[in-house]
């Protein structure tokens, strides 16, 4: 058997060997190699990306939803709400009610899976004006928790704040529906003040023993590459691929795709076959500009003229050699 013959027989067997182990998955796994290779196709042929972001956006979380495992109570198998910031809601106000009064300012703000609730106050009440410390009398908040029970917290705080700093209290437990009202009061009638009341949201945190923690992992950087203020067409590009290789089967398939082509063009160079057509990739750039600037000076003088079929056939041995031995 020749050596040809050999390579071929041995490249056959590894096509057959994974011809005969299907790639193992589930409905989910179809259904992201099937929206990764969609969003990898409109980062590589949509003319403005930013016009094509709600698109992506809504690919990509849907994924990472349903990857999460989602249940009818708002929670998820394989993800779980941690003390940790994933996102805020303010609320700023100016304070003129004296702390000493019986009723003070009330700041309110609501939003979903609270767990800390913030008082800041900033050094300026505006461009040129000082700001005034604040007292925090209590904050009062209703919540809704995921068992659906409702719940009334009175949370005594009794505390200055400075400006330029902040006093934060911890709610009993993270909340699915939060409501936070602070009550707000300033040292006296002639030093108004400027507050800022944050409900502090916690951050959902996938649970590293999920079968698709890799892949909800690429998904988040896809994510963030996506929310840019400036799509990056080329990182995209690339974190896509990646997460199409966290798939089972893919990066084996990509590598006897790989080992077939190889094989293939060792075959054509040996037996001086073609394919009768040439083909987008089968020249990489550098042969493309080689080849420019080769047309450029055959139209020159007749020293360009012999200097270009010069480096012609210097490029054709050069990729004839590397076909050889490809």
């Amino acid at each position: 058997m020749t050596r040809v013959a050999m390579a071929t027989f041995l490249a056959l067997l590894t096509l057959a060997a994974f011809a005969q182990q299907p790639i193992p998955g589930d409905e989910k796994t179809d259904m992201l190699a099937q929206d990764l290779h969609a969003l990898g196709r409109i980062a590589e042929v949509a003319k403005d990306l930013d016009q094509s972001r709600q698109v992506l956006l809504a690919i990509t979380d849907n994924d990472i939803r349903s990857l999460r495992g989602p249940r009818d109570d708002g929670s998820f198998q394989w993800a779980s709400l941690q003390r940790e910031e994933g996102g805020r809601v303010k609320e700023e106000k100016t304070i003129e009610q004296v702390y000493t009064e019986k009723e003070l300012r009330y700041v309110t703000v609501s939003g979903p899976n609270g767990y800390r609730v913030e008082v800041a106050v900033p050094k300026k009440r505006g461009t040129f004006s000082a700001n005034n410390r604040v007292w925090v009398r209590n904050v009062l908040v209703d919540s809704t928790g995921f068992d659906g029970k409702t719940m009334h917290h009175e949370i005594p705080v009794n505390a200055w704040v400075s400006p330029g700093d902040a006093n934060g209290v911890a709610l009993p437990e993270i909340g699915k529906s939060v409501k936070a009202t602070a009550e707000l009061g300033v040292e006296s009638g002639n030093k108004a003040a400027v507050a800022e009341v944050s409900l502090v949201q916690a951050k959902l945190v996938d649970d590293p023993n999920s079968p698709y923690f890799p892949a909800v992992k690429r998904l988040l950087q896809i994510r963030d590459f996506i929310t840019a203020r400036n799509i990056d067409r080329g990182h995209l590009k690339n974190a896509v691929d990646e997460a199409l290789l966290t798939l089972p089967g893919e990066l084996e398939q990509r590598t006897a795709e790989q080992q077939r082509l190889a094989e293939e063009r060792r075959r054509m160079a040996e037996t001086g076959e073609t394919k009768g057509n040439i083909s987008m990739g089968d020249a990489t750039p550098d042969v493309v500009n080689e080849l420019i600037s080769i047309s450029t000076m055959l139209s020159g003088t007749l020293q360009e003229q012999a200097d270009a079929r010069a480096r012609l056939q210097t490029l054709i041995d050069a990729l004839k050699r590397g076909a050889a031995g490809s």
